[in-house]
């Protein structure tokens, strides 16, 4: 990652005074649990994604660090341990902890008070900012096991709770080490987390958002990690945003969204999303199939087929480097990386028993298995039937919601909205004023078209 350059700014727009906070209650899983995506969604959540026996016996480990994961209130100052006020040596130890515990990458930013929810899921309660700083870590997937699954299989769910599991002991060892320095800390886990991880992953310069959505992408996993976040008081030197020419390369390449079983994935332009810059996927779409989907658990087929989804191998790390420095090549390498057959599966990595849970007995599985490969070209076909909606925060449900309290999703409403941003981005462009007023979405993403910021990644 020293290698990779750096910048004071996201290549992307981020418009600080324009983010509202929302709360946790307005996640799609969340509003899954809750009924608010109906009865169906509401049922599968009850099980997801412990619908295959490792995730299932995962689970529970998860969970049970949950009351580990620390305070939100600050210490008293004096019991800090002494010889703790040079912020660069502070950085390189917490990092060097880090990787010393597993993490691939590690990085440190602000905890910029836009990163945290607004209110919590469950008690419906006001959550303020607390610390200052935020370490994010990500945890690799793994490509040997993905390249033998069709990233929608029976592993797909176990992937992601094994990197959650890792992730949760990292950090929750990595945040009681800076209690016992005198320092409040408190880790932020798939099972419980008060911030939003996309934007410290941006901040921290561990990726970029990506055509995914709301997924990002690192240089050298792509986007098969999940990441792990801790915030704390311990001062601390940060980390600069990175630019690695990723948004000239998913301007080019649109595989993801062909891929997508569901097609959530825009084949389209960016649009601002609460105040910043994004290919805005459909998440309502995407929670549906992840959550209700009965031929595996879960789904991760946009990791799984990205082109920056690469082997650790001497070719692969040329490849990275031509990506980056020759973002002309972009769509030459998107075809080639098609001709190559990456994102099909191979078999000889297939390692594990296709299984379901149905009532506490792991059976095979009762509507069989998906065994997609590629998918080429259907681009144009599913860009003309792409149909797709956004949830902005006046979409969803308001601060002080709880689960038990169903606010059903405003699909009309969040395709109409889609509909205006794109129209008004397209307008934007078309006249060059990038001052259009930024009423709700319209004439938001225009902003961007000719503000004069410099072509590279995405920032929130």
């Amino acid at each position: 990652m020293e290698r990779i350059a750096r910048v004071n700014e996201p290549t992307t727009l981020v418009m600080r005074d324009r983010i509202q906070r929302v709360p946790k209650r307005g996640d799609f899983f969340y509003r899954a649990a809750a009924g608010d995506l109906g009865a169906k969604a509401k049922e599968e959540m009850s099980r997801f994604p412990m619908k295959h026996p490792y995730a299932l016996g995962m689970a529970p480990l998860i969970r049970g660090m949950v009351p580990l994961q620390g305070t939100r209130e600050p210490f008293a100052n004096e019991t800090q341990v002494e010889g703790q006020s040079d912020t660069q040596w502070n950085a390189d130890s917490i990092k060097a902890l880090g990787y010393f515990l597993g993490a691939d990458f590690v990085g440190i930013c602000e905890a910029e008070p836009w990163m945290y929810y607004s209110h919590d899921a469950v008690s419906g309660q006001p959550i303020e900012a607390y610390h200052k700083y935020a370490v994010c870590m990500l945890i690799d997937q793994g490509f040997e096991t993905m390249e033998g699954a069709s990233g929608d299989d029976w592993i797909s769910a176990s992937q992601s709770m094994r990197a959650y599991m890792r992730g949760a002991e990292i950090a929750g060892i990595m945040a009681a080490h800076c209690r016992s320095l005198g320092y409040s800390a408190r880790s932020h886990t798939n099972a419980d987390s008060d911030v939003i991880h996309n934007p410290v992953i941006v901040m921290s310069g561990l990726g970029e958002v990506s055509r995914i959505g709301d997924t990002l992408i690192n240089p050298f996993i792509g986007p098969r990690s999940k990441s792990v976040v801790f915030t704390t008081d311990l001062p601390m030197a940060v980390d600069k945003p990175i630019n690695f020419n990723l948004q000239s390369f998913c301007e080019s390449c649109r595989k993801c969204a062909r891929e997508c079983p569901c097609n959530a994935i825009t084949f389209g332009p960016k649009i601002l999303f609460n105040g910043y810059e994004i290919w805005k996927a459909d998440v309502e779409k995407c929670a549906k199939y992840r959550i209700t989907q009965q031929k595996g658990s879960a789904c991760g087929r946009c990791m799984k087929t990205c082109p920056w989804n690469r082997e650790d191998t001497a070719f692969a790390q040329e490849l990275i480097w031509r990506s980056i420095e020759h973002p002309e090549l972009a769509q030459a390498i998107a075809l080639d990386d098609d001709l190559q057959g990456n994102g099909a599966r191979n078999p000889v990595k297939k390692w594990w028993f296709d299984l379901e849970v149905v009532d506490g007995i792991a059976l095979p599985p009762r509507a069989g298995t998906n065994a997609r490969d590629l998918s080429l070209g259907r681009e144009e076909k599913l860009a003309k039937l792409q149909k797709l909606a956004i949830f902005p925060p006046e979409l969803q449900p308001v601060g002080g919601t709880t689960l038990d309290q169903v606010v059903p999703v405003d699909r009309d409403a969040g395709q109409a909205l889609y509909a205006k941003a794109r129209a008004a981005l397209a307008t934007v462009r078309s006249t060059g004023d990038g001052d259009a007023p930024l009423s709700s979405l319209e004439g938001q993403e225009g902003r961007i078209a000719d503000a004069g910021r410099p072509t590279g990644p995405k920032g929130t």
